[in-house]
């Protein structure tokens, strides 16, 4: 029993050492991800060498543990990587797309060592980050007419062109011409990051135990984002939730959040969504390109040929036809692995991905994996990646709990460390 003790005391710094690590790489990839690394021009995303480097420290610590199964894989994919740069008909191969690829995707095959690492506090303080960032972005907006867009658009007008992450729309107006802009949240890259991840909390918040003022202020961030992206991910997931559990008070409350939206409707340029419902029908729409446009690409370019449909364009490649298109396109994170690494590639970068991402916890399994294989074009964005790996991957099942005796047994039986808290029933508070 003394044995046990004293691992279950040797456990418990470990795992809020964990907590500490998930909920540090949480607040970076949330304000953090504009500001790139001086000296680059824009190219090199800061988080890019804050999120590997902040991993090899948490390895070396022996915070964390490699998933031997997802690095195989992902030297499996690396090595696809190589082969199709190599025997690529593409004069747009890149070499450093696929050295930013091994870099960003490495975290991804480390796990938490300990298998007490408190899942339910990190929802909560997704909750609480997603709660300020809508503060922030809620009088970001609203700022506006009071002290102009130059005032509360401050880092994307002022920060020197070398220290921002260059190639994103930070500044969109709610239509063509409108004078007024749709938040970014001040610290993320465009509205579209900032309205997934406020999607994102939204969910984290349902999970925790919904408080109908948390639910209230990140609609109202929601809102002030005017972005659809988000919105795609909360369509399907809260159905689902509604069915499963069924609480009467969230129906309501969505009764009333659509009543309160619909009588100010005007007032909030609400149509600036509206308007938006229709553009699955348009090539040209930003819906079309970002959900639909990839299959026309694939079958034209890719699958048009036996090499290219086995191994890809190459890595780097995938906007180089972009611009001869009779149509807008846009690559999301699943038609970038097909297009640029072909079949072989794909079903092994989604083999390491299973392993990796799939053998995480249910809570926001979904929605973080939504969000990065179809809302966007993240196979290497930084920011994107330490929410996959702090919401989800770094949760995976370790080592310690598929070890049924011994040491690593005493981690996982018994009840679970004092500074744990009690998961509140789904509409408790």
């Amino acid at each position: 029993m003394s044995n046990i003790s004293s691992s279950r005391e040797k456990a418990y710094p470990l795992a809020r050492s964990g907590f500490a690590l998930c909920a540090g790489v949480l607040v970076i990839a949330a304000f953090l991800q504009k500001l790139a690394l001086p000296g680059t021009g824009g190219i090199y995303p800061l988080s890019l060498f804050i999120f590997p480097a902040v991993t090899a420290a948490a390895f070396l610590a022996g915070i964390l543990e490699i998933n031997t199964t997802a690095f195989t894989w992902y030297a499996g994919f690396v090595f696809a990587g190589i082969t199709g740069a190599a025997l690529s008909p593409s004069a747009h191969v890149s070499v450093l797309s696929l050295g930013f690829l091994v870099v960003a995707q490495l975290p991804l095959v480390f796990r938490c060592k300990s298998a007490h690492v408190p899942y339910e506090r990190m929802l909560a303080l997704l909750s609480t980050v997603g709660c300020i960032s809508a503060v922030i972005g809620i009088l970001q907006f609203a700022g506006q007419f009071v002290l102009g867009a130059d005032v509360v658009f401050f880092l994307d007008k002022h920060l020197p062109e070398g220290l921002t992450v260059a190639g994103y729309n930070a500044i969109i107006p709610l239509y063509w011409t409108s004078p007024i802009f749709k938040s970014n949240g001040v610290f993320f890259l465009e509205p579209a990051f900032f309205c997934q991840f406020l999607a994102l909390a939204v969910v984290a918040e349902l999970l925790v135990g919904p408080r109908t003022s948390r639910l209230l202020l990140l609609s109202a961030g929601l809102v002030c984002s005017y972005s659809g992206t988000g919105l795609t991910m909360l369509a399907l997931f809260l159905p689902i939730y509604f069915l499963r559990h069924g609480h009467a008070r969230l129906f309501i409350f969505a009764a009333l959040a659509v009543s309160v939206l619909m009588i100010f409707a005007d007032a909030l340029s609400l149509d600036a969504f509206t308007r938006r419902l229709d553009e699955f029908s348009d090539s040209e729409s930003s819906g079309s390109a970002r959900f639909l446009s990839m299959f026309s690409v694939l079958q034209n370019v890719v699958f048009a040929n036996d090499l290219t449909f086995l191994l890809g364009r190459g890595p780097g490649t995938v906007q180089e036809q972009f611009r001869l298109l009779s149509f807008s396109a846009f690559d999301p994170t699943w038609g970038k692995v097909i297009y640029e690494y072909g079949l072989v590639g794909a079903l092994v970068y989604f083999k390491f991905f299973y392993v990796a991402f799939c053998k995480g916890p249910k809570g926001l399994r979904f929605a973080v994996g939504y969000t990065y294989l179809f809302l966007g074009g993240y196979l290497l964005n930084p920011s994107v990646l330490m929410l996959l790996a702090s919401l989800v991957v770094w949760f995976g099942k370790t080592a310690a709990e598929r070890k049924p005796s011994g040491e690593c047994a005493a981690e996982t039986s018994g009840a679970r460390p004092a500074f744990y808290p009690a998961t509140p029933a789904l509409g408790a508070r």
